[in-house]
């Protein structure tokens, strides 16, 4: 496994998540090729899981990228 993908992993394991944890999560997700994807998928869903932890945190969604804005 690459390890950009390794890093993604331990973005959305961390106990306390932050709105600078999604943006760098979001940035590897840009960054992948496109044999990373099924990879990343598992973790993507963890991340949007994990959406109103940071929302809790900011007070709002308004830091939501388009992958995540439904």
């Amino acid at each position: 496994m690459r390890q950009i993908i390794a890093e993604a992993g331990e973005i959305v394991e961390k106990q306390n998540i932050t709105l600078e944890d999604y943006q760098k999560f979001r940035k590897i997700g840009r960054d992948l090729k496109p044999e990373d994807n099924l990879y990343f998928a598992s973790f993507d869903e963890i991340m949007f899981q994990r959406l109103h932890e940071i929302a809790e945190k900011e007070g709002h969604y308004n830091w939501l990228e388009p992958e995540d804005d439904d």
